[in-house]
C-alpha cells in the first residue's frame, strides 16, 4: 500500500549529492554517484531482457502470418496504457514515494512477464494472447514511468539532471543495440519460451536495484492530492505553461509520424529476401547503435544549435531516413538509414525529456513528465495503428514513405514553435517564504471556494510596470492552482488596484502557497516593488458559506506577507 512522502522515516538515508560538490558535470559524471550507479547498471540487464523479448514476441505474431494490423496493434498495446494511465500514476508519483510507486508497478510488470512466459512454455502463445499479455504489462509500465522519471532528480544533484537523463537514454539504445541480436540468437538455438524467462530475471534483477535504494524523502507539509484533483491541477499547469505545452505538441506530432519506424520494422524485415529473426534483430541493433553515436554529440549539437533546431534538424533528418527506407529495398541503404535514424531518435527524445526535468518545477514535475509521456505514446499508438492500417492498402514501403513525408510536414509546420533555451535551475526550487501562514478552524478545508484579494496602491507613473507586470502574475497564480485571476481598478479611488483570483478550497490555497518557487516569487516581489507606502499590500481572504459544514463562524490567523 502507497504511503504519503513524510520527514519522519526511519529509512536509512543515502544523499544524493554525496561526492565531491566540484565534480565537473560531463555525459559520464551521474555515474560517480552510487545510487544512480546501481540503478542504472540494473537498468541495463532489465532494458537487455525487454528488448529480447520483444524480437520474439514480434516475430511469434509475424510468422503466424498476422496481417499487418494485427503486427502493428503490439506497439499499441505497448502504448495505449501509458497514455491513458500516466497522468493518473503522475499524481501518485507527485504525492508518493516515487521508490514505492515505482515497485508496485515493476511488481505488475513482472507478474505480466511470468505470465507470457507460462503461456510459451505450454504452448497457448498465440497472436490475441501475446498482444493481450503486453497490454497487461504496459498497465505496469504505466505507474512506473512517471515516478522512474521524476526519481532522476534523486539520484544525482540537480546540475547533472540532464546528463543523467541522456544516460539513460543511451542505456535504452544501448539494449536496443545488443538485447535484438541476444533475443535473435536464443530464439534460433533455444525458442521463445526462453527468451520470456529470460527476461524475467533480468527485470527481478531491476527490482533488487530499486528495493535496496535508501535516500532521503522530501518534506510533505500538506496532505496528498486526491487523483482527480491532482490531474486536473497538472492539466491546468500545462495550459499556462509554455514548456509543457509546445513540449506535448512537438512530441504527438513526431511520435505519430516517426511510429511507422517501430510498427512496420517487423514486416521490413520478413518481406525482405531471406528475412529472418536475425535480420529483424539486426535492424534494431542498428538503431540502437546509431543511438548511442548520437548520444555522444547530443550535448555538443544542443549547446551551439539550441534545444529547438536539434529537434527541427534531427526530426527532418529522419524524415529523409523514412523516406530511404521506403523507396529503396536494398540493405546498403537500409542499414545507412536505420543507423542515423537512431542518432535522431535519441536526439529528440532525449532533449524532450530533459526541457521538462530542468524547466518544470518539482510539484508537478511526475505529472508534466506524464503527460510528454502521453504525448509521445499517444502519437506513437495512434500512429502504429494508422501506418499498419496503410501498409496493409499500400504496402510496407509506401506507409514508410508517406510517414516521412508526413514528418517532414511537420516539422515545417512546427519550426517556430521554441522552446525556451536558458533557464536557471535554482529558480525552480521552493520559495522559503511559501510556507504556508495561516491556520483556518471551523470550517471544511477541502470544500467551498476562497476568493483572495490584495490591494496595491500604484502611482500613475508606474501604471505602465503594472500592467507589464500583470500576465507573468496572471500565469503565475493560474499554474499555481487559481481557477480565475483578474486585476481591477478602483474607480472611486485614485491609484488603488485589486488582484483578485478564486481558488478551488483552502486547501488548495495552502498548496498555493507551498508550491511558490523562488521565480514565482520574483513575479511576486516584482509587483509587490510597484506598492507605494511602508505598508504590505492588503490582503483579504474571503471563504464561501460552502466550506462553513454547519459550524457558527470561523477564525483566520493572518500574516499580510503571505499572500
Amino acid at each position: 500500500m502507497l504511503q504519503p512522502v513524510s520527514a519522519n522515516t526511519d529509512l536509512p538515508a543515502e544523499p544524493a549529492a554525496a561526492p565531491a560538490p566540484a565534480l565537473r558535470v560531463s555525459t559520464l559524471s551521474p555515474l560517480s554517484f552510487p545510487a544512480f550507479r546501481i540503478i542504472w547498471i540494473a537498468n541495463l540487464f532489465a532494458n537487455l531482457g525487454t528488448w529480447a523479448q520483444s524480437v520474439a514476441a514480434a516475430w511469434i505474431i509475424t510468422t503466424e502470418q498476422s496481417s499487418p494490423l494485427l503486427v502493428a496493434m503490439i506497439q499499441v498495446a505497448a502504448a495505449f496504457p501509458l497514455v491513458a494511465l500516466s497522468i493518473l500514476t503522475g499524481v501518485l508519483a507527485d504525492n508518493y514515494d516515487r521508490r514505492k510507486v515505482m515497485l508496485a508497478g515493476m511488481g505488475l510488470e513482472l507478474a505480466g512477464g511470468l505470465f507470457i512466459t507460462i503461456l510459451a512454455f505450454a504452448g497457448l502463445l498465440h497472436p490475441i494472447t501475446l498482444i493481450a499479455s503486453v497490454f497487461c504489462i504496459a498497465i505496469g509500465s504505466a505507474v512506473v514511468t512517471p515516478a522512474w522519471q521524476a526519481a532522476v532528480g534523486e539520484q544525482v544533484p540537480r546540475a547533472h539532471v540532464g546528463s543523467a537523463v541522456l544516460l539513460n537514454s543511451v542505456n535504452y539504445n544501448v539494449a536496443r543495440a545488443v538485447g535484438p541480436a541476444i533475443g535473435g540468437l536464443l530464439l534460433g538455438a533455444l525458442g521463445a519460451p526462453w527468451v520470456f524467462l529470460l527476461n524475467c530475471f533480468c527485470y527481478g534483477g531491476l527490482i533488487w536495484a530499486i528495493w535496496r535504494w535508501k535516500r532521503d524523502l522530501p518534506e510533505r507539509r500538506l496532505p496528498p492530492e486526491r487523483l482527480l484533483q491532482g490531474a486536473v491541477t497538472a492539466l491546468r499547469y500545462t495550459q499556462h505553461s509554455t514548456v509543457t505545452r509546445v513540449v506535448m505538441l512537438r512530441a504527438f506530432a513526431f511520435g505519430l509520424s516517426a511510429s511507422a519506424l517501430w510498427a512496420l520494422l517487423p514486416l521490413l524485415a520478413h518481406e525482405h529476401d531471406g528475412g529472418s529473426a536475425m535480420l529483424y534483430g539486426y535492424m534494431l541493433g542498428a538503431l540502437g547503435l546509431g543511438a548511442i553515436l548520437g548520444s555522444v554529440l547530443v550535448r555538443r549539437v544542443q549547446a551551439r544549435w539550441g534545444a529547438s533546431r536539434l529537434i527541427s534538424a534531427a526530426a527532418g533528418l529522419l524524415a529523409a531516413c523514412l523516406l530511404a527506407l521506403g523507396l529503396t529495398g536494398t540493405l546498403w541503404v537500409a542499414f545507412p538509414a536505420l543507423l542515423l535514424s537512431g542518432g535522431c531518435w535519441i536526439g529528440v527524445l532525449a532533449t524532450y525529456n530533459t526541457t521538462v526535468q530542468m524547466l518544470v518545477p518539482d510539484w508537478v514535475k511526475a505529472r508534466s513528465l506524464a503527460l510528454y509521456q502521453t504525448a509521445i505514446f499517444g502519437g506513437l499508438a495512434a500512429g502504429s495503428f494508422m501506418w499498419g492500417h496503410f501498409a496493409g492498402t499500400l504496402g510496407v514501403s509506401g506507409a514508410l514513405a508517406g510517414a516521412g513525408v508526413m514528418l517532414g510536414l511537420t516539422v515545417l509546420l512546427l519550426y517556430r514553435s521554441r522552446l525556451p533555451e536558458q533557464v536557471d535551475a535554482q529558480s525552480l526550487t521552493r520559495a522559503d517564504s511559501a510556507e504556508p501562514a495561516l491556520q483556518a478552524a471551523g470550517f471544511d478545508t477541502e470544500h467551498g471556494a476562497v476568493l483572495v484579494a490584495v490591494q496595491y496602491q500604484i502611482p500613475n507613473d508606474k501604471l505602465r510596470a503594472l500592467i507589464g507586470a500583470a500576465h507573468p502574475l496572471r500565469l503565475m497564480r493560474l499554474r499555481n492552482g487559481a481557477q480565475q485571476w483578474q486585476l481591477f481598478r478602483d474607480l472611486e479611488r485614485e491609484g488603488v488596484w485589486r488582484e483578485v483570483f478564486l481558488v478551488e478550497s483552502w486547501m488548495q490555497y495552502l498548496r498555493m502557497l507551498d508550491r511558490m518557487t523562488l521565480a514565482d516569487k520574483m513575479v511576486l516581489d516584482g509587483v509587490r516593488a510597484l506598492h507605494a507606502g511602508d505598508a504590505a499590500p492588503e490582503v483579504s481572504r474571503n471563504v464561501s458559506y460552502l466550506a462553513m459544514n454547519g459550524s457558527q463562524g470561523f477564525s483566520l490567523r493572518r500574516d499580510p506577507e503571505s499572500l
